[in-house]
């Protein structure tokens, strides 16, 4: 097959656990004998094409290239809930050179290939990573709980806390206008459960059920036993970890409260990119590490004690911890969203309720205090990890675009 995968921002630098699966999955794709295209959305530097391994990445500018002055990080480019016209004609362009059977597509660039696919040549598929289709801060948390469903005024007030009121009523009213194309898509992917339901009324406008296939890690990830110490964690003992976005939303200041009460002295280790809502500084024994290749995270993984995911808004999904589960670390996270999903309390993790450091500390008291039943939690974490390998999970995207072509042939037929 010829396959295109879309997405706001394609690494480097890695901003993500979606860009990080879209690259995962290029490269699987790409061993498995498909010709796979990357179109992302240019940065600072500006348009061009590249090579990622056997990927082909192309990296394109429209108008709204101009909105990445609104950014924090201004190499990222903010996609409108619009179609950006000045896409649009680049879409075109490249699909009618690279004719792809497919295009999948991840995140808001999918608002500037809807008025051009699907195709009688090329399918669209959509993988929802979070809620961003039915909310305008993407996050489906109202009032710090989880929403219980959009309405446009509600969507506007509450995002305006976030963007500002100009901001929030843009967005808000750009994904209301642009609903009414989503039946054009042709499958809908959703991460996990609780994405699926969140998305719900999207789903009854589409007159179609999602698929809910979840991301993946790598085979590789298997074989990490015996690996070195990346430089930037300690050079021998344990550790507490946490990798992804340093915000309030992943349960930062929270994991800061529960270590900072410890009873024993461990260092923590904390992996992402910073926010604006970020501690500006860190006590004594917390170790901070930004930009740090994938390949290095897995193996600080690998030589952690206890694996901490302490978010308070619905995940997901959860990629790092999965990540820590693959290499039988056992996880500590918050019972909310996809979460839940993947972890079994008390049998292959721990869960505990979410902003709440008492319960967050309590948990990595009597780990740290049981290396028998951290080894037994990171066995059993390991074999549910098996369940979310690639080799077990690409294949079922393979199939949707199976299926999605076989609708083009059949509508020749017909």
């Amino acid at each position: 097959m010829r396959i295109f995968l879309a997405i706001d921002c394609y690494p480097p630098p890695l901003r993500g656990g979606h860009a990080l699966h879209v690259r995962l999955l290029g490269q699987e794709l790409a061993k498995r004998g498909h010709e796979v295209d990357v179109v992302s959305l240019a940065g600072a530097s500006g348009p061009g094409v590249e090579m990622d391994g056997a990927v082909v990445v192309h990296r394109i500018a429209g108008w709204s290239r101009a909105l990445s002055r609104f950014s924090v990080d201004r190499e990222r480019t903010l996609h409108p809930t619009v179609r950006d016209p000045g896409l649009v004609h680049s879409l075109v362009k490249l699909v009618r050179q690279r004719r792809p059977d497919v295009v999948h597509a991840h995140g808001s660039i999918l608002y500037s290939l809807l008025p051009i696919l699907p195709s009688h040549e090329t399918r669209l598929v959509v993988t929802m990573h979070e809620y961003g289709l039915v909310c305008p801060k993407m996050t489906f948390v109202y009032k710090n709980d989880v929403c219980d469903g959009p309405k446009y005024a509600k969507c506007v007030a509450c995002a305006s806390h976030q963007y500002g009121v100009t901001r929030a009523v843009a967005l808000t009213t750009g994904m209301a206008i642009t609903r009414r194309s989503l039946h054009r898509v042709d499958r809908y992917i959703a991460v996990s459960t609780p994405v699926a339901e969140a998305c719900a009324s999207l789903s009854e406008d589409c007159d179609q059920p999602f698929d809910i296939i979840p991301p993946f890690v790598p085979d590789e990830i298997f074989d990490l036993s015996g690996t070195t110490r990346p430089e930037f964690v300690p050079s021998e003992g344990g550790y507490l970890m946490f990798a992804g976005a340093l915000s309030s939303h992943k349960g930062i200041n929270i994991l800061m409260e529960a270590w900072q009460g410890l009873d024993v002295t461990v260092p923590l280790v904390l992996v992402g990119l910073r926010s604006p809502d970020t501690p500006r500084s860190f006590p004594d024994g917390v170790i901070v590490v930004e930009n740090v290749p994938h390949g290095d995270v897995l193996r600080a993984w690998q030589h952690s004690t206890i694996a901490v995911v302490p978010s308070r808004w619905p995940e997901p999904f959860g990629l790092a911890a999965m990540e820590a589960m693959a290499v039988g670390r056992p996880v500590i996270a918050s019972a909310v969203g996809g979460l839940t999903e993947m972890i079994q309390n008390g049998v292959n993790g721990v869960l505990v309720p979410p902003n709440d450091s008492r319960a967050l500390r309590r948990k990595i008291s009597t780990l740290m205090a049981e290396p028998e039943l951290r080894n037994r939690i990171g066995m059993a974490a390991r074999e549910r990890a098996v369940l979310f390998s690639a080799s077990a999970i690409v294949p079922k995207i393979e199939q949707v675009y199976r299926e999605v072509i076989a609708l083009s042939h059949a509508s020749d037929c017909g």
